[in-house]
């Protein structure tokens, strides 16, 4: 059995996903977009929203370099990155109701 108690990997999980997707967000001066980026733009993300997304990778990948000052910083801030996250993937379905809804009150 390891080391790590069922809370403590409950509480790693989040984490683990978001250090996993910063390092595959294009980092300034990548001629190359990441498959990432791409992915989300080819769902109907806008290039703005691509790099709000990207950006939100960074972060967490940034965040989770810095030392622990408390023990739910790394869940409370996976819970917020998720939020900017869903809030970023809702846009292009959102857009695609409001054209659909205009066109259907034509």
């Amino acid at each position: 059995m390891s080391g790590f108690t069922r809370r403590q990997v409950i509480g790693l999980v989040p984490s683990i996903g978001l250090v996993g997707a910063a390092t595959a967000v294009t980092v300034e001066g990548d001629e190359e977009p990441s498959a990432d980026r791409t992915a989300v733009l080819s769902v109907g993300m806008t290039e703005a929203e691509a790099d709000c997304w990207s950006l939100a990778g960074r972060l967490a990948g940034a965040f989770f370099e810095l030392p622990d000052l408390h023990p739910m910083d790394d869940q409370e801030v996976a819970q917020a990155i998720h939020v900017i996250q869903n809030k970023l993937l809702s846009r292009p379905t959102y857009r695609a109701y409001l054209a659909a809804h205009k066109t259907e009150g034509k």
